[in-house]
């Protein structure tokens, strides 16, 4: 999995204050929680953006402070939906040779053969939540739907996973499933009540 790197800064203060200074600033507060003592730091926000435009909690991201290095998880964002600004950030520290665990977006590819005969896709589990070590950390999980028929689904015990990731969901639960439209049920019903 490619890993991506941030420069960070310690912060000695952090209360509402600096935190708003820090923003006007151009920069984020942070705050990076873990194996020890949690830790102040501020990621400018320029910096963040570019690099970051899409995060999930499976992105392990190099922070580095100073000529320490640590290797974390973001678990929270705070954002400002008015301004489109991120406002806070939780990282979370990850130890080399421990299992994490954390959730793993899952993508759907193709083209449903069910859907094309007049099926409904619906996609009920977006993410898998998993524990493995950080360096099994898949970066999504993949699901080929292009032959799935009309009153057909695909189950947590159907996906392929990788050595060494453990899934945490019941292997009962759907991922994706294929209904037909609500008018098809009541209009066979209908014509077997007229048989």
């Amino acid at each position: 999995m490619e890993q991506k790197t941030l420069s960070v800064v310690e912060r000695k203060e952090f209360k509402k204050g600096p935190a708003k200074q820090l923003r006007s600033e151009g920069k984020i507060p942070a705050v990076v929680y873990g194996h020890t003592e949690p830790l102040h730091i501020s990621v400018d926000a320029r910096e963040f953006s570019r690099k970051f435009k899409v995060v999930s909690e499976n992105t392990i991201i190099n922070l580095e402070l100073g000529d320490k290095h640590l290797e974390v998880l973001v678990k929270d964002i705070q954002e400002d939906i008015v301004t489109d600004t991120v406002k806070h950030i939780d990282f979370y520290e990850i130890e080399k040779g421990k299992t994490l665990k954390t959730h793993i977006p899952i993508h759907l590819e193709g083209s449903p053969v069910g859907v094309k005969e007049g099926g409904l896709l619906e996609h009920k589990l977006g993410e898998l939540e998993v524990e493995c070590l950080p360096k099994d950390l898949p970066e999504l999980i993949v699901v080929d739907v292009t032959d799935l028929a009309m009153g057909h689904s695909i189950h947590v015990s159907d996906l392929a996973i990788s050595e060494g990731v453990k899934v945490l969901n019941t292997e009962t639960q759907t991922v994706v499933v294929i209904t037909a439209p609500k008018g098809t049920e009541v209009e066979e019903e209908t014509e077997e009540e007229e048989e």
